[in-house]
Protein backbone atom coordinates (compact mmCIF):
# COMPACT_ATOMS: atom_id res chain seq x y z
CA UNK A 1 0.00 0.00 0.00
CA UNK A 2 1.21 3.49 -0.82
CA UNK A 3 -0.17 6.98 -1.21
CA UNK A 4 -1.50 6.13 -4.67
CA UNK A 5 -3.75 3.44 -3.16
CA UNK A 6 -5.68 6.06 -1.15
CA UNK A 7 -8.50 8.20 -2.45
CA UNK A 8 -7.71 11.92 -2.35
CA UNK A 9 -10.13 12.45 0.52
CA UNK A 10 -8.77 9.48 2.50
CA UNK A 11 -5.25 10.85 2.13
CA UNK A 12 -6.37 14.16 3.64
CA UNK A 13 -8.33 12.49 6.46
CA UNK A 14 -5.39 10.20 7.23
CA UNK A 15 -3.08 13.22 7.51
CA UNK A 16 -5.54 14.96 9.81
CA UNK A 17 -6.53 12.04 12.04
CA UNK A 18 -4.00 9.26 11.53
CA UNK A 19 -1.19 8.25 13.85
CA UNK A 20 2.10 7.21 12.31
CA UNK A 21 4.13 6.27 15.38
CA UNK A 22 6.09 9.38 16.33
CA UNK A 23 3.41 11.74 17.60
CA UNK A 24 4.81 11.93 21.13
CA UNK A 25 7.51 14.21 19.82
CA UNK A 26 5.20 16.34 17.68
CA UNK A 27 4.00 19.81 18.54
CA UNK A 28 0.41 18.96 17.63
CA UNK A 29 -1.63 15.80 18.03
CA UNK A 30 -3.92 14.32 15.32
CA UNK A 31 -7.59 15.25 15.39
CA UNK A 32 -9.83 13.12 17.55
CA UNK A 33 -12.99 11.66 15.95
CA UNK A 34 -15.06 14.37 17.64
CA UNK A 35 -12.73 17.12 16.36
CA UNK A 36 -12.85 15.70 12.87
CA UNK A 37 -16.64 15.73 13.09
CA UNK A 38 -16.50 19.46 13.79
CA UNK A 39 -14.12 19.98 10.88
CA UNK A 40 -16.36 17.92 8.59
CA UNK A 41 -19.33 20.14 9.40
CA UNK A 42 -17.14 23.18 8.78
CA UNK A 43 -16.12 21.80 5.38
CA UNK A 44 -19.73 21.06 4.48
CA UNK A 45 -20.71 24.62 5.29
CA UNK A 46 -18.19 25.82 2.68
CA UNK A 47 -18.96 23.19 0.05
CA UNK A 48 -15.47 21.75 0.49
CA UNK A 49 -14.19 18.18 0.54
CA UNK A 50 -11.27 17.01 2.72
CA UNK A 51 -9.05 16.80 -0.38
CA UNK A 52 -9.66 20.50 -1.05
CA UNK A 53 -7.51 21.27 1.99
CA UNK A 54 -4.50 20.11 -0.04
CA UNK A 55 -5.05 22.92 -2.58
CA UNK A 56 -4.12 26.60 -2.35
CA UNK A 57 -7.76 27.69 -2.16
CA UNK A 58 -8.43 25.15 0.57
CA UNK A 59 -5.46 26.35 2.58
CA UNK A 60 -6.75 29.90 2.26
CA UNK A 61 -10.09 28.79 3.68
CA UNK A 62 -8.29 27.62 6.83
CA UNK A 63 -8.13 31.22 7.96
CA UNK A 64 -11.66 30.62 9.30
CA UNK A 65 -11.11 27.12 10.71
CA UNK A 66 -11.36 28.54 14.22
CA UNK A 67 -15.10 28.33 13.63
CA UNK A 68 -14.63 24.56 13.96
CA UNK A 69 -12.82 25.13 17.28
CA UNK A 70 -9.48 24.28 15.66
CA UNK A 71 -6.22 26.18 15.23
CA UNK A 72 -5.04 26.86 11.71
CA UNK A 73 -1.42 26.15 12.64
CA UNK A 74 -2.39 22.72 13.99
CA UNK A 75 -4.35 21.77 10.87
CA UNK A 76 -1.54 22.95 8.58
CA UNK A 77 1.01 20.99 10.61
CA UNK A 78 -1.05 17.81 10.33
CA UNK A 79 -1.55 18.24 6.60
CA UNK A 80 2.21 18.59 6.21
CA UNK A 81 3.00 15.13 7.59
CA UNK A 82 3.34 13.55 4.15
CA UNK A 83 6.74 11.96 4.80
CA UNK A 84 5.63 10.34 8.07
CA UNK A 85 2.49 9.04 6.35
CA UNK A 86 4.46 7.57 3.45
CA UNK A 87 6.80 5.71 5.83
CA UNK A 88 3.85 4.35 7.79
CA UNK A 89 2.07 3.20 4.64
CA UNK A 90 5.22 1.37 3.57
CA UNK A 91 5.37 -0.46 6.92
CA UNK A 92 1.70 -1.35 6.85
CA UNK A 93 1.98 -2.64 3.30
CA UNK A 94 4.18 -5.46 4.56
CA UNK A 95 1.20 -6.73 6.54
CA UNK A 96 -1.19 -6.28 3.62
CA UNK A 97 -3.03 -3.45 5.37
CA UNK A 98 -5.35 -0.95 3.73
CA UNK A 99 -6.94 2.31 4.88
CA UNK A 100 -10.38 3.70 4.02
CA UNK A 101 -12.24 6.78 5.21
CA UNK A 102 -15.95 7.14 5.81
CA UNK A 103 -16.49 8.82 2.45
CA UNK A 104 -15.11 5.83 0.49
CA UNK A 105 -17.55 3.53 -1.30
CA UNK A 106 -15.98 0.52 0.48
CA UNK A 107 -16.71 1.94 3.92
CA UNK A 108 -19.26 -0.36 5.62
CA UNK A 109 -22.76 1.01 5.26
CA UNK A 110 -23.94 -0.37 8.58
CA UNK A 111 -21.47 1.77 10.51
CA UNK A 112 -22.64 4.96 8.83
CA UNK A 113 -26.29 4.03 9.23
CA UNK A 114 -26.10 3.16 12.92
CA UNK A 115 -23.40 5.50 14.23
CA UNK A 116 -24.06 8.60 12.13
CA UNK A 117 -21.76 11.37 13.48
CA UNK A 118 -19.97 8.88 15.74
CA UNK A 119 -18.78 6.95 12.70
CA UNK A 120 -14.96 6.71 12.87
CA UNK A 121 -13.15 8.90 10.31
CA UNK A 122 -10.83 6.03 9.32
CA UNK A 123 -10.80 2.25 9.23
CA UNK A 124 -7.62 0.21 8.93
CA UNK A 125 -7.86 -3.39 7.85
CA UNK A 126 -6.55 -6.49 6.12
CA UNK A 127 -8.46 -8.84 3.86
CA UNK A 128 -11.37 -8.45 1.47
CA UNK A 129 -13.17 -5.18 2.23
CA UNK A 130 -16.36 -6.57 0.65
CA UNK A 131 -16.78 -8.83 3.70
CA UNK A 132 -17.44 -5.74 5.84
CA UNK A 133 -20.93 -5.52 4.35
CA UNK A 134 -21.91 -9.14 5.02
CA UNK A 135 -23.56 -8.45 8.37
CA UNK A 136 -24.28 -11.70 10.20
CA UNK A 137 -24.10 -12.64 13.87
CA UNK A 138 -21.94 -10.81 16.41
CA UNK A 139 -20.77 -13.30 19.04
CA UNK A 140 -19.67 -11.69 22.30
CA UNK A 141 -18.51 -13.01 25.64
CA UNK A 142 -15.95 -13.17 28.38
CA UNK A 143 -12.20 -13.60 27.97
CA UNK A 144 -12.38 -16.05 30.87
CA UNK A 145 -15.34 -18.13 29.71
CA UNK A 146 -15.74 -21.72 30.86
CA UNK A 147 -14.75 -24.55 28.55
CA UNK A 148 -18.41 -25.48 28.07
CA UNK A 149 -19.16 -21.91 27.00
CA UNK A 150 -16.26 -21.97 24.53
CA UNK A 151 -17.41 -25.28 23.08
CA UNK A 152 -20.92 -23.89 22.70
CA UNK A 153 -19.47 -20.80 20.99
CA UNK A 154 -17.51 -22.89 18.49
CA UNK A 155 -20.59 -24.96 17.66
CA UNK A 156 -22.79 -21.89 17.11
CA UNK A 157 -20.10 -20.28 14.92
CA UNK A 158 -19.78 -23.48 12.87
CA UNK A 159 -23.56 -23.54 12.46
CA UNK A 160 -23.36 -19.95 11.18
CA UNK A 161 -20.88 -21.08 8.52
CA UNK A 162 -23.12 -23.96 7.44
CA UNK A 163 -26.15 -21.66 7.15
CA UNK A 164 -24.36 -18.86 5.30
CA UNK A 165 -24.16 -16.40 8.21
CA UNK A 166 -20.96 -14.44 8.71
CA UNK A 167 -19.63 -14.08 12.26
CA UNK A 168 -18.50 -10.75 13.73
CA UNK A 169 -16.22 -10.91 16.76
CA UNK A 170 -13.60 -8.96 18.63
CA UNK A 171 -10.44 -11.01 18.18
CA UNK A 172 -9.68 -11.29 21.91
CA UNK A 173 -9.02 -14.54 23.73
CA UNK A 174 -11.91 -16.52 25.14
CA UNK A 175 -15.28 -16.31 23.40
CA UNK A 176 -13.97 -14.07 20.59
CA UNK A 177 -11.23 -16.49 19.62
CA UNK A 178 -13.58 -19.49 19.88
CA UNK A 179 -16.10 -17.80 17.59
CA UNK A 180 -13.48 -16.97 14.97
CA UNK A 181 -12.04 -20.47 15.18
CA UNK A 182 -15.44 -22.12 14.87
CA UNK A 183 -16.58 -20.22 11.80
CA UNK A 184 -13.30 -20.29 9.87
CA UNK A 185 -12.68 -24.00 10.48
CA UNK A 186 -16.18 -24.69 9.15
CA UNK A 187 -15.41 -22.72 5.98
CA UNK A 188 -17.46 -19.64 6.81
CA UNK A 189 -16.79 -15.92 6.82
CA UNK A 190 -15.55 -13.84 9.74
CA UNK A 191 -15.17 -10.13 10.49
CA UNK A 192 -12.66 -9.53 13.28
CA UNK A 193 -12.88 -6.08 14.91
CA UNK A 194 -9.61 -5.47 16.73
CA UNK A 195 -8.82 -3.00 19.49
CA UNK A 196 -5.03 -3.41 19.18
CA UNK A 197 -2.16 -5.00 17.25
CA UNK A 198 -3.85 -5.04 13.85
CA UNK A 199 -0.46 -5.04 12.12
CA UNK A 200 0.78 -8.04 14.13
CA UNK A 201 -2.50 -9.88 13.71
CA UNK A 202 -2.42 -9.40 9.95
CA UNK A 203 0.85 -11.33 9.67
CA UNK A 204 -0.15 -14.03 12.16
CA UNK A 205 0.11 -17.38 10.38
CA UNK A 206 -3.36 -18.60 11.31
CA UNK A 207 -4.97 -15.32 10.29
CA UNK A 208 -3.02 -15.23 7.03
CA UNK A 209 -4.73 -18.42 5.89
CA UNK A 210 -8.19 -16.93 6.35
CA UNK A 211 -7.13 -13.62 4.82
CA UNK A 212 -5.61 -15.27 1.75
CA UNK A 213 -8.64 -17.52 1.25
CA UNK A 214 -10.92 -14.48 1.37
CA UNK A 215 -12.88 -15.77 4.38
CA UNK A 216 -11.52 -13.37 7.00
CA UNK A 217 -11.28 -9.61 7.21
CA UNK A 218 -9.62 -7.81 10.13
CA UNK A 219 -10.55 -4.21 10.81
CA UNK A 220 -9.84 -1.55 13.42
CA UNK A 221 -10.53 2.18 13.84
CA UNK A 222 -7.33 2.50 15.89
CA UNK A 223 -3.66 2.96 15.01
CA UNK A 224 -2.60 -0.38 13.45
CA UNK A 225 0.49 -0.66 15.64
CA UNK A 226 -1.23 0.27 18.92
CA UNK A 227 -0.78 -2.08 21.87
CA UNK A 228 -3.56 -3.05 24.23
CA UNK A 229 -5.50 -0.15 25.69
CA UNK A 230 -8.51 -0.67 27.93
CA UNK A 231 -10.28 2.37 26.50
CA UNK A 232 -9.89 1.13 22.94
CA UNK A 233 -11.04 -2.35 23.98
CA UNK A 234 -14.24 -0.85 25.39
CA UNK A 235 -14.65 1.55 22.48
CA UNK A 236 -14.52 -1.11 19.77
CA UNK A 237 -17.64 -2.85 21.17
CA UNK A 238 -19.94 -0.55 19.22
CA UNK A 239 -18.23 -1.48 15.97
CA UNK A 240 -18.76 -5.19 16.60
CA UNK A 241 -22.49 -4.62 17.08
CA UNK A 242 -22.99 -2.18 14.23
CA UNK A 243 -21.24 -4.38 11.67
CA UNK A 244 -23.68 -7.22 12.42
CA UNK A 245 -27.39 -7.92 11.89
CA UNK A 246 -27.92 -9.44 15.35
CA UNK A 247 -25.79 -10.16 18.40
CA UNK A 248 -25.46 -13.08 20.79
CA UNK A 249 -23.97 -12.72 24.27
CA UNK A 250 -22.56 -16.08 25.36
CA UNK A 251 -21.70 -15.08 28.92
CA UNK A 252 -21.44 -11.76 30.74
CA UNK A 253 -20.30 -10.49 34.10
CA UNK A 254 -22.87 -8.60 36.16
CA UNK A 255 -22.77 -4.82 35.60
CA UNK A 256 -19.05 -4.73 34.81
CA UNK A 257 -16.62 -5.55 32.04
CA UNK A 258 -16.58 -5.03 28.29
CA UNK A 259 -19.24 -7.62 27.46
CA UNK A 260 -21.75 -6.05 29.84
CA UNK A 261 -20.97 -2.46 28.79
CA UNK A 262 -21.19 -3.30 25.10
CA UNK A 263 -24.52 -5.08 25.54
CA UNK A 264 -25.94 -2.15 27.53
CA UNK A 265 -24.78 0.34 24.89
CA UNK A 266 -26.44 -1.72 22.16
CA UNK A 267 -29.68 -1.92 24.13
CA UNK A 268 -29.52 1.81 24.68
CA UNK A 269 -29.19 2.68 20.99
CA UNK A 270 -31.18 -0.24 19.56
CA UNK A 271 -28.61 -1.03 16.87
CA UNK A 272 -29.33 -4.75 16.49
CA UNK A 273 -31.40 -7.40 18.30
CA UNK A 274 -29.54 -8.60 21.38
CA UNK A 275 -29.84 -12.29 22.17
CA UNK A 276 -28.50 -13.66 25.46
CA UNK A 277 -27.65 -17.32 26.03
CA UNK A 278 -30.13 -18.80 28.46
CA UNK A 279 -29.26 -20.41 30.71
CA UNK A 280 -25.69 -19.15 30.65
CA UNK A 281 -22.67 -19.49 32.89
CA UNK A 282 -22.24 -15.72 33.35
CA UNK A 283 -23.94 -14.00 36.30
CA UNK A 284 -24.97 -11.10 34.05
CA UNK A 285 -26.95 -13.14 31.51
CA UNK A 286 -30.24 -13.23 33.41
CA UNK A 287 -30.00 -9.52 34.24
CA UNK A 288 -29.38 -8.59 30.60
CA UNK A 289 -32.52 -10.53 29.69
CA UNK A 290 -34.52 -8.76 32.39
CA UNK A 291 -33.32 -5.41 31.01
CA UNK A 292 -34.33 -6.09 27.43
CA UNK A 293 -32.17 -8.88 26.00
CA UNK A 294 -33.92 -11.70 24.14
CA UNK A 295 -33.41 -15.17 25.68
CA UNK A 296 -31.47 -17.49 23.36
CA UNK A 297 -32.29 -21.10 24.20
CA UNK A 298 -30.98 -22.68 20.98
CA UNK A 299 -29.24 -26.00 21.65
CA UNK A 300 -25.93 -26.62 19.92
CA UNK A 301 -27.10 -29.97 18.54
CA UNK A 302 -30.56 -28.78 17.49
CA UNK A 303 -31.83 -29.73 14.04
CA UNK A 304 -33.67 -26.40 13.82
CA UNK A 305 -32.36 -23.65 11.58
CA UNK A 306 -30.29 -21.04 13.38
CA UNK A 307 -31.32 -18.41 10.84
CA UNK A 308 -34.93 -19.28 11.59
CA UNK A 309 -34.41 -18.19 15.19
CA UNK A 310 -33.31 -14.77 14.03
CA UNK A 311 -35.59 -14.46 11.01
CA UNK A 312 -38.71 -13.49 12.92
CA UNK A 313 -37.07 -10.46 14.53
CA UNK A 314 -34.02 -9.48 12.49
CA UNK A 315 -34.56 -8.02 9.04
CA UNK A 316 -31.45 -6.54 7.47
CA UNK A 317 -32.41 -2.92 7.16
CA UNK A 318 -34.88 -2.92 10.08
CA UNK A 319 -33.11 -4.93 12.71
CA UNK A 320 -35.74 -4.28 15.38
CA UNK A 321 -39.46 -4.03 15.09
CA UNK A 322 -40.68 -0.80 16.68
CA UNK A 323 -42.22 -2.53 19.67
CA UNK A 324 -39.00 -4.40 20.51
CA UNK A 325 -36.98 -1.19 20.31
CA UNK A 326 -39.40 0.61 22.57
CA UNK A 327 -39.56 -2.27 25.04
CA UNK A 328 -35.78 -2.66 25.29
CA UNK A 329 -35.19 1.05 25.67
CA UNK A 330 -37.87 1.49 28.33
CA UNK A 331 -36.60 -1.49 30.30
CA UNK A 332 -33.13 0.00 30.22
CA UNK A 333 -34.06 3.61 30.98
CA UNK A 334 -32.18 3.68 34.30
CA UNK A 335 -29.04 2.33 32.61
CA UNK A 336 -29.32 4.89 29.82
CA UNK A 337 -29.52 7.81 32.23
CA UNK A 338 -26.44 6.58 34.08
CA UNK A 339 -24.21 6.26 31.01
CA UNK A 340 -21.69 9.06 30.34
CA UNK A 341 -22.57 11.72 27.78
CA UNK A 342 -19.61 10.69 25.62
CA UNK A 343 -21.55 7.61 24.58
CA UNK A 344 -24.44 9.59 23.14
CA UNK A 345 -24.63 9.44 19.36
CA UNK A 346 -25.18 12.85 17.82
CA UNK A 347 -28.03 13.16 15.29
CA UNK A 348 -26.90 13.59 11.72
CA UNK A 349 -27.20 17.01 10.07
CA UNK A 350 -29.66 17.41 7.23
CA UNK A 351 -27.26 19.41 5.05
CA UNK A 352 -27.47 18.35 1.43
CA UNK A 353 -23.70 17.90 1.13
CA UNK A 354 -23.23 15.51 4.07
CA UNK A 355 -22.84 12.55 1.74
CA UNK A 356 -19.50 13.47 0.19
CA UNK A 357 -17.90 13.43 3.64
CA UNK A 358 -19.52 10.14 4.57
CA UNK A 359 -21.38 11.81 7.42
CA UNK A 360 -24.87 10.69 6.57
CA UNK A 361 -26.68 7.41 6.55
CA UNK A 362 -27.15 6.44 2.89
CA UNK A 363 -30.77 6.65 1.82
CA UNK A 364 -31.82 3.22 0.65
CA UNK A 365 -34.22 4.71 -1.85
CA UNK A 366 -31.45 6.67 -3.55
CA UNK A 367 -31.16 6.34 -7.29
CA UNK A 368 -27.37 6.15 -7.04
CA UNK A 369 -26.15 2.64 -7.94
CA UNK A 370 -23.97 0.81 -5.41
CA UNK A 371 -21.93 -2.36 -5.55
CA UNK A 372 -23.63 -5.36 -4.01
CA UNK A 373 -21.94 -8.46 -2.61
CA UNK A 374 -23.62 -11.72 -3.52
CA UNK A 375 -22.76 -14.80 -1.45
CA UNK A 376 -22.89 -18.33 -2.74
CA UNK A 377 -23.34 -20.79 0.09
CA UNK A 378 -22.94 -24.54 0.04
CA UNK A 379 -24.58 -27.07 2.24
CA UNK A 380 -22.67 -28.77 5.02
CA UNK A 381 -22.41 -31.87 2.86
CA UNK A 382 -20.53 -30.09 0.07
CA UNK A 383 -17.12 -30.70 1.55
CA UNK A 384 -14.44 -28.24 2.53
CA UNK A 385 -14.63 -25.99 -0.53
CA UNK A 386 -14.81 -22.28 0.34
CA UNK A 387 -18.39 -21.19 0.91
CA UNK A 388 -18.53 -18.05 -1.15
CA UNK A 389 -18.25 -16.37 -4.49
CA UNK A 390 -18.16 -12.59 -4.23
CA UNK A 391 -19.55 -10.78 -7.22
CA UNK A 392 -19.85 -7.02 -7.65
CA UNK A 393 -23.07 -6.27 -9.44
CA UNK A 394 -23.13 -3.83 -12.33
CA UNK A 395 -24.59 -0.37 -12.01
CA UNK A 396 -28.35 -0.19 -12.51
CA UNK A 397 -30.99 2.44 -11.92
CA UNK A 398 -32.64 1.51 -8.64
CA UNK A 399 -35.11 4.36 -8.43
CA UNK A 400 -38.26 2.55 -7.37
CA UNK A 401 -41.39 3.89 -9.06
CA UNK A 402 -44.62 1.96 -9.61
CA UNK A 403 -45.05 1.06 -13.26
CA UNK A 404 -47.15 3.50 -15.27
CA UNK A 405 -49.57 0.71 -16.13
CA UNK A 406 -50.35 0.34 -12.43
CA UNK A 407 -51.49 3.93 -11.98
CA UNK A 408 -55.10 3.12 -12.48
CA UNK A 409 -55.06 -0.14 -10.56
CA UNK A 410 -54.96 0.82 -6.90
CA UNK A 411 -55.44 -2.78 -5.78
CA UNK A 412 -52.32 -4.02 -7.59
CA UNK A 413 -49.97 -4.88 -4.69
CA UNK A 414 -46.94 -4.95 -6.97
CA UNK A 415 -46.48 -1.20 -6.42
CA UNK A 416 -46.22 -1.83 -2.67
CA UNK A 417 -43.84 -4.72 -3.29
CA UNK A 418 -41.58 -2.66 -5.55
CA UNK A 419 -41.53 0.21 -3.05
CA UNK A 420 -40.20 -2.16 -0.39
CA UNK A 421 -37.30 -3.42 -2.52
CA UNK A 422 -34.73 -0.78 -1.42
CA UNK A 423 -35.55 -1.52 2.23
CA UNK A 424 -35.47 -5.26 1.67
CA UNK A 425 -32.34 -5.54 -0.51
CA UNK A 426 -30.47 -2.50 0.73
CA UNK A 427 -27.56 -4.47 2.22
CA UNK A 428 -27.25 -7.31 -0.25
CA UNK A 429 -28.82 -10.02 -2.32
CA UNK A 430 -31.51 -12.39 -1.03
CA UNK A 431 -32.95 -15.65 -2.29
CA UNK A 432 -36.61 -16.15 -3.17
CA UNK A 433 -37.12 -18.03 0.09
CA UNK A 434 -35.62 -15.21 2.16
CA UNK A 435 -37.72 -12.60 0.36
CA UNK A 436 -40.88 -14.65 0.94
CA UNK A 437 -40.12 -15.11 4.63
CA UNK A 438 -39.40 -11.43 5.23
CA UNK A 439 -42.42 -10.12 3.35
CA UNK A 440 -44.75 -12.97 4.41
CA UNK A 441 -45.85 -13.74 0.84
CA UNK A 442 -46.23 -16.94 -1.14
CA UNK A 443 -43.31 -18.11 -3.25
CA UNK A 444 -45.36 -18.24 -6.44
CA UNK A 445 -46.44 -14.61 -5.97
CA UNK A 446 -42.89 -13.52 -5.15
CA UNK A 447 -41.61 -15.21 -8.30
CA UNK A 448 -44.12 -13.33 -10.48
CA UNK A 449 -43.29 -9.96 -8.90
CA UNK A 450 -39.53 -10.56 -8.98
CA UNK A 451 -39.74 -11.42 -12.68
CA UNK A 452 -41.65 -8.20 -13.24
CA UNK A 453 -39.15 -6.18 -11.21
CA UNK A 454 -36.26 -7.81 -13.06
CA UNK A 455 -37.76 -6.92 -16.44
CA UNK A 456 -38.15 -3.34 -15.21
CA UNK A 457 -34.49 -3.41 -14.08
CA UNK A 458 -35.46 -2.66 -10.50
CA UNK A 459 -33.55 -5.73 -9.37
CA UNK A 460 -30.75 -7.88 -10.74
CA UNK A 461 -30.95 -11.64 -10.77
CA UNK A 462 -27.75 -13.53 -9.90
CA UNK A 463 -27.26 -17.23 -10.41
CA UNK A 464 -25.51 -20.06 -8.54
CA UNK A 465 -27.48 -19.75 -6.33
CA UNK A 466 -30.38 -17.64 -7.56
CA UNK A 467 -30.49 -14.39 -5.60
CA UNK A 468 -31.88 -10.92 -6.23
CA UNK A 469 -30.04 -7.66 -5.55
CA UNK A 470 -30.24 -3.93 -6.03
CA UNK A 471 -27.30 -2.11 -7.59
CA UNK A 472 -26.15 0.83 -5.51
CA UNK A 473 -23.14 3.12 -5.19
CA UNK A 474 -21.80 4.63 -2.02
CA UNK A 475 -20.93 8.27 -1.39
CA UNK A 476 -19.05 10.17 -4.02
CA UNK A 477 -15.61 10.01 -2.43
Amino acid sequence: MNKQDLSDDTEAVLLLCGRFGGEKQDAYQPLTPREYGEMAKWLIGRSLRPSDLMTDSGRDALSNVKEARLERTRVEFLLGRGTAMALALERWARGGLWVISRGDTEFPKRLRRHLKHATPPLLYGAGDKALLDLGGLAIIGSRNATESALEYTRSIAARCANEGLAVVSGGARGVDAAAMQGVTEAGGYCIGVLASDLFKSSVNRQNRIGLQEGRLVLVSPFFPEAGFNAGNAMGRNRYIYTLADQALVIDSALRSGGTWEGAVENLKHGWVPLYVRSPGDGPGNATLISEGGLPFTFKAGSIDSLTGVFGALAVRDHSYTADIVEAQRSLLQAEVESLPDSNVIEPRPEHAQDEHLGLNVPNNSSSSPQPVVTIETRSASSGSEPRGNFVTAGEVDTTIQPAAADAGHLLDMYADFSAKLPWLLGDGALSEEEICARLCIEKTQARVWLKRASEARLVEKHNKPVRYALGRQGSLC
